[in-house]
């Protein structure tokens, strides 16, 4: 089943504005750094998979998740281009003191 039939529309909705832009998008995009909190989560991945898409100088990513990290890292890997990306995962580890 179509994602667009499942959420109701028969077109994406920002494709033509990124379209428009995808030069000035992808400039502006190679030229900066980023960092991206809670990068691991459905939204921080979509987000992080776009910049990454673009070759950022840098792109750093911190969520608590490991596994969700673990998926990230494995989908970021399979989208890179032959450029060298610094990209950078951060993993919290947190401990409970009673």
């Amino acid at each position: 089943m179509s994602i667009l039939k499942l959420i109701g529309r028969t077109e994406p909705l920002f494709e033509d504005d990124i379209a428009s832009r995808r030069t000035e998008l992808d400039s502006l995009v190679s030229n900066s750094r980023f960092l991206v909190i809670g990068g691991a989560g459905s939204i921080g991945q979509a987000v992080t998979r776009e910049i990454f898409r673009r070759n950022p100088l840098a792109l750093h990513v911190f969520d608590i998740s490991e596994n969700n990290m673990v998926e990230l890292v494995r989908t970021s890997f399979t989208l890179a281009n032959q450029s060298l990306v610094s990209l950078v995962f951060y993993h919290t580890v947190t401990q409970n003191v009673a």
